[in-house]
């Protein structure tokens, strides 16, 4: 059985389309990353499932109970989904690269490189790096 599963999510924002077709399975006892540029519905997906915003079409299935589908939809504070936006999210004292780097070891010789595949793995230019939160 998966843990989470989407089928066929779309939601517009007027006539500005945030999500088309998104269908995913995560299985039980696994984990998955949402990555993508701004503006390719991140945010609005992880909303979805947390209950915050509704699809306009689609079904979201939680550990085999529906959460959303073209009947109904679990309220946000029935689900027992923590969410945690992106905002304040940054220690502000440190930088990018720092920030990205806060839970590797800190004296492990591949932790440079390690923080550059992950800036890699989401497009973040590697000149970021050097720069602070507020820049």
């Amino acid at each position: 059985m998966n843990a989470l599963e989407l089928t066929a999510l779309c939601k517009t924002f007027g006539t500005q389309p945030a999500l088309a077709d998104v269908s995913l399975a995560v299985p039980n006892g696994s984990r998955m990353v949402i990555v993508g540029p701004s503006g390719s519905g991140k945010t609005t997906l992880l909303r979805m499932i947390a209950g915050f915003e509704f699809p306009d079409s689609g079904s979201l299935t939680l550990n085999g109970q529906v959460l959303v589908d073209a009947t109904h939809a679990v309220p946000a504070h029935q689900r027992q989904i923590g969410y945690v936006p992106q905002d304040g999210a940054l220690f502000p004292h440190m930088t990018v690269a720092d920030n990205i780097g806060f839970g590797l070891a800190a004296k492990h010789a591949s932790r440079h490189a390690r923080i550059a595949e992950l800036m890699d793995s989401v497009a973040l230019d590697a000149n970021m790096a050097r720069r602070w939160p507020h820049e």
